[in-house]
């Protein structure tokens, strides 16, 4: 027993074990174990490893009661040299990616040194107007998507625009070709410092924290943001970057809906199409209940009275049916 306390001995079982730890994480890397398993991903990568290191540390004391110490002292040289190989080779990977991380973050703040006035884009209800005001610049396609995404500006000072994505790889694998950056101005609310030319979001009324993009799909870790509404360009975003707020939450909070003019939209007392119709006058629909493709309503004088409800369709066929004013 003595033997197994000799250093060549103590030494080897410190060498199975990180060793074998670090052929776990390999072992994990390479059967793609923690792929689409999210914040668990690396729990369970790391997971595995231990189970490596620990089933080695075990075996080792066996393994040095039978062998020469001769031999242990040879397999503690192999386990060593491949260690600082694997290390050295790791280092060099990490150095070369945070490089080219860093080349790429300065060409995008060099792009965007010039500051850019993007026109705003909201459709705005004004106080004492009995019609929707459409403020310069918007363009209201009646192609819906799938809602909106709201970047955390609070949080995040810059949001990065991704293209050409390659699925199967995570957030990390990628590297932003464009950003918009913020900041706080004198009054402190935040404004936008630098941005894309080409920039022209569904909403962008910064001082009523509004900056929108319309959804256009999304994956686990990105989403597809219409980024020019005039010509259909879209980008990635990393979905942490904010908030993905769908069409049925996102109308719920909108002041008010209307009918897109020429469309035929009626109010019904009921959730279908053959229900009855309400004909009682109202200035305002105040959104209540979404249910599928129908909307329950709160119809509203120019007093702001409550005068009847009902239920429109607000959506069909992946197309808008009615307006919606952000705005009181």
């Amino acid at each position: 027993m003595k033997k197994l306390l000799k250093p060549a001995c103590i030494g080897f079982y410190i060498l199975m074990l990180l060793s074998f730890f670090v052929l776990g994480l390999f072992f994990a890397g390479a059967i793609d174990a923690g792929k689409n398993q999210g914040l668990a991903g690396g729990a369970i990568v790391l997971g595995y490893g231990v189970l490596f290191g620990g089933i080695a540390f075990v075996a080792s004391f066996f393994i040095a009661y039978y062998l020469n110490v001769k031999i242990i002292k040879i397999i503690n040289w192999v386990l060593l040299v491949l260690l600082l190989t694997t290390w050295s080779i790791k280092f060099y990977e990490f150095r070369q990616r945070d490089k080219l991380r860093e080349e790429k973050n300065k060409e995008i703040e060099q792009r965007s040194k010039t500051p850019t006035k993007v026109a705003p884009s909201a459709m705005l209800r004004f106080p004492g107007k009995k019609r929707t005001i459409q403020v310069e610049g918007e363009s209201l396609s009646e192609v819906s998507g799938m809602g909106f995404f709201t970047p955390n500006y609070y949080e995040n000072p810059s949001l990065y625009f991704y293209g050409n994505l390659n699925l199967e790889k995570s957030l990390m694998d990628h590297t932003p070709y464009d950003s918009i950056t913020f900041k706080r101005n004198k009054y402190n609310q935040y404004e936008i410092a630098t941005a894309p030319p080409w920039l022209v979001p569904d909403h962008l009324k910064l001082d009523y924290d509004m900056l929108y993009f319309r959804i256009v799909s999304v994956t686990e870790e990105f989403v597809e943001v219409l980024v020019n509404t005039q010509n259909g360009q879209t980008s990635w975003v990393a979905k942490r970057a904010g908030n993905v707020v769908l069409w049925p939450d996102f109308l719920l909070r909108v002041h008010s809906v209307e009918f897109i003019p020429d469309k035929g939209g009626k109010v019904r007392s009921r959730d279908f199409e053959a229900s009855g119709e309400v004909n009682t006058p109202y200035s305002f629909m105040k959104p209540l209940r979404i249910k599928s493709q129908w909307m329950e309503v709160l119809l509203i004088n120019d007093n702001y009275e409550k005068v009847g409800k009902g239920w429109i369709q607000w959506k069909k066929d992946d197309k808008m049916l009615v307006m919606y004013n952000l705005l009181s």
